[in-house]
């Protein structure tokens, strides 16, 4: 899964490098980053910390079906507007078609600043709580399918879909 996801963000035209921030040392194509396991946001700042990343753009693992062009649409409508955080995500786009960009600025304070334990482990509540210039996408048209992968079940249909057994008029 974390494969496929790999390949549609490497699909994106805005995106420079593609690295994974992990808990723990996985096989996988491109570049890891070993951080924190329970404090996630502190995971992605020391993975941008290292890196020297200006914007992040976060995908998450279990979303192996997120659109390359959403993703750039998000880069996009962060540099333009000139926004700390952009984000196509539920209610405004199907859960598992899930993109957040944000600056790293914006990430840095979030680490600085936050205090809950719901916060850290996912990353970007703080920032969609708080005083942060943020927007969110929500010209999503059409049914919201859920195609992320929590179940077995989500499991299933998500590989209907990639094989082509099963096609989303979206995808």
């Amino acid at each position: 899964m974390l494969e496929r996801a790999i390949e549609r963000v490497g699909q994106a035209k805005l995106v420079n490098e593609i690295v994974v921030a992990a808990p723990h040392d996985i096989p996988c194509s491109v570049p890891i980053f070993i951080g924190d396991e329970k404090n996630v946001l502190k995971r992605y700042y020391d993975c941008a910390s290292y890196y020297g990343a200006n914007i992040i753009v976060r995908i998450t693992s279990d979303c192996p079906l997120v659109m390359p062009n959403t993703i750039d649409e998000c880069v996009h409508f962060r540099e333009i507007l000139n926004m700390d955080y952009v984000a196509a995500i539920e209610p405004n786009y199907p859960d598992g078609l899930d993109v957040e960009v944000f600056t790293y600025d914006t990430l840095e304070r979030a680490d600085a600043e936050t205090t809950k334990d719901s916060d850290k482990e996912h990353v970007t509540p703080y920032m969609r709580s708080n005083s942060f210039n943020h927007v969110y996408l929500d010209y999503w048209e059409g049914n919201m399918d859920k195609v992320s992968v929590d179940t077995i079940q989500d499991l299933e249909r998500v590989r209907k879909i990639w094989i082509g057994k099963q096609k989303p008029y979206w995808l």
